[in-house]
């Protein structure tokens, strides 16, 4: 799937991730953004800890800042599976050290496991219930651990433990959003991608069947509402089984993808094509005349007829297409009504020699 915005969070999170990722992108994403909030948090903790000079204390929190950008060296080495459990690990023992041994137990900082266990479910796959309800479990025992057992801590007052319990409540907030926007913004790409490819017909990349008859719904709809003109036009390739007997299935799908081309090239922005079945294409062209439909089709038909298809064998392959055309009017009473009169127009169009646009009107 292609990437949404190549901004600097985008980068961020496809780092290190190659493009046969697909399967996995979610989960190294999330792994991507742990890494980057503990480089942050890391971060913090040494500029707290040298404005107290308790350097030692700021070398600890180096040490682990190092291993997470070592992560990020080795997730872009393709160590997908040794980089996602470094992460977890990682954060429990700086969250058991720095509860236990360095804010003390009025600073709630142990209340970031919730973050770890929200990794757990969102880094390991399904299939990876030991490591995920591992996680889980490792994460409620220690929680437990700082609750029951807490030490004193050696760096920080009662106040001091009071504004930590705020900002640790804060941070654990601000990281299970950062997280969840992440899931819910890949899940919607998803969605979006399943729909694209739902309503998409794959030979030809118009709409497909479903797709083109909807919009043909809603335009007709529109033209009825508004009272504008709105014409439906069926295309069908001449002779096209004659094609696939000759020159085989390959070079009629060759045709049917560049034809398909060709045609949306002819029509406005607003027009909406899709492939009907086969060989035939259903256009819709909204605010649209029946005169300028029959224009603009002809146009249409003049462009296919001088495109030459040449298939891998060098063999050119003449085409030439046949356009019925219907108009709706006043008195239309459903879509599938114009869409019966543009048949019956194509008919007519093929029965009169083909490589032609005829017009169906309307009889009450």
């Amino acid at each position: 799937m292609p990437p949404s915005k190549n901004n600097w969070l985008e980068k961020l999170l496809n780092f290190g991730i190659s493009e046969g990722s697909a399967n996995n992108l979610n989960y190294k994403q999330v792994v991507n953004l742990a890494l980057a909030l503990l480089c942050v948090t890391d971060a913090g903790m040494m500029l707290v800890f040298a404005l107290q000079q308790a350097f030692w204390v700021v070398g600890f929190y180096a040490i682990f800042m190092v291993i997470s950008l070592f992560g990020f060296y080795l997730h872009s080495r393709h160590y997908f599976s040794l980089v996602k459990l470094i992460v977890p690990f990682s954060t429990i023992v700086q969250i058991v050290v720095t509860s236990l041994y360095f804010f003390g137990p009025g600073s709630d900082f142990h209340w970031l496991f919730v973050t770890v266990a929200a990794y757990a479910f969102t880094a390991f796959r399904p299939d990876e219930k030991i490591m995920r309800y591992g996680v889980v479990l490792l994460s409620v025992m220690l929680f437990t651990a700082c609750e029951i057992f807490p030490l004193e801590g050696v760096h920080m007052s009662n106040a001091d433990q009071g504004l930590t319990a705020v900002l640790t409540f804060l941070w654990t907030l601000f990281t299970l959003a950062v997280v969840i926007n992440v899931v819910i913004a890949r899940l919607r790409k998803v969605n979006d991608y399943l729909r694209v490819l739902a309503e998409k017909d794959e030979l030809t990349g118009l709409a497909n069947r479903r797709k083109v008859l909807a919009n043909a719904v809603t335009m007709y709809t529109e033209a009825m509402y508004y009272h504008q003109p709105c014409v439906f036009a069926i295309l069908d390739l001449d002779h096209f089984k004659r094609i696939n007997d000759t020159f085989g299935h390959d070079a009629g799908d060759l045709v049917l993808s560049e034809i398909s081309g060709v045609m949306q090239s002819c029509l406005n922005k607003g027009d909406a094509i899709g492939r009907y079945g086969g060989e035939e294409f259903v256009a819709i062209m909204g605010n649209t005349t029946l005169t300028e439909a029959q224009q603009k089709m002809d146009s249409l038909r003049e462009a296919v007829e001088n495109t030459y298809i040449t298939t891998e064998k060098g063999i050119v392959i003449p085409v030439t297409v046949s356009i019925g055309l219907a108009a709706i009017s006043s008195q239309t009473k459903r879509y599938e009504d114009v869409l019966a009169l543009a048949d019956t127009a194509l008919y007519q169009a093929k029965k009169a020699g083909r490589n032609r646009v005829i017009a169906q009107h309307p009889t009450f």
